[in-house]
């Protein structure tokens, strides 16, 4: 029975999203394990920087920001809508689904 004990502690929403978009196990460093918004804060800073270098003026460095937003916005778009497929697609499977 400790094999279902192992199943059931990797029914995780990393679990799950990483194998789906990866096809693998997730590793313990992809947990979020801070409140969100000191991780996308964490996340970003990496990119500020280098866009901060390459645009010291205000101005450059806010086109090029909204430009990079821009572009996230469209995978986070796209990436939440195949989420709530692949949930509707779960559900559909665990309520209608003979076995």
């Amino acid at each position: 029975m400790d094999y279902i004990k192992k199943i059931f502690s990797r029914m995780t929403l990393q679990e799950v999203r990483n194998f789906i978009l990866q096809g693998q196990d997730i590793f313990a460093e992809n947990h979020i394990t801070i409140p969100y918004k000191e991780y996308l804060k964490n996340e970003s800073e990496p990119i500020h920087d280098r866009l901060r270098s390459i645009y010291p003026d205000e101005e450059q460095f806010n086109t090029a920001t909204a430009d990079l937003y821009k572009a996230m916005n469209a995978q986070e778009i796209v990436y939440t809508e195949l989420g709530m497929k692949a949930g509707a697609r779960l559900i559909y499977q665990l309520l209608l689904a003979d076995d």
